[in-house]
């Protein structure tokens, strides 16, 4: 199952237009489009977002924005990268102590922590997306507790 299935699955199953969401989300329909179809950034930084939230046992919508509100989320350039490094210092972990229980290389964790990565694009669609759908972002990637890939489907 790739993300774009599951972003699909929980948007007609809560009634949600295609249509009413690019427009939450501030994209043309085309590109959501590719989004639900599953052949964009968003497969790889879904699950990246989510390892990250897991090593930092911190909820992911607080990796986003302080308030974990869609509202307050891609505001200033960097906040993502800049609430991830604040989560890990706090935490007491290294770059190489986070990178290696996220699954992430440390050079890529540093450009993640330095505002430099996708993350800046795809997190805020998230977690815009969960709250339309009323879910917590993190359910975007573990439907039923499992990550997406390893589904065929769910209920």
């Amino acid at each position: 199952m790739k993300l774009g299935d599951v972003l699909r699955k929980e948007r007609t199953g809560k009634g949600i237009e295609a249509a009413e969401m690019t427009s939450r989300l501030g994209l043309p329909v085309e590109e959501y489009g590719r989004i639900e179809a599953g052949e964009t950034a968003a497969e790889e930084w879904g699950p990246r977002l989510a390892r990250i939230a897991i090593a930092l046992e911190t909820p992911t919508s607080r990796l986003l924005a302080e308030s974990g509100r869609f509202d307050d989320a891609g505001k200033a350039p960097g906040q993502a990268g800049a609430l991830i490094r604040g989560h890990r210092e706090r935490r007491g972990k290294s770059v190489e102590e986070l990178a290696e229980a996220a699954g992430v290389p440390a050079d890529e964790l540093r450009a993640i922590e330095a505002g430099e990565s996708e993350l800046e694009k795809w997190g805020p669609l998230f977690l815009g997306f969960a709250e339309r759908i009323e879910q917590p972002v993190f359910n975007l990637f573990y439907p039923c507790g499992l990550p997406f890939q390893e589904l065929d489907d769910y209920p």
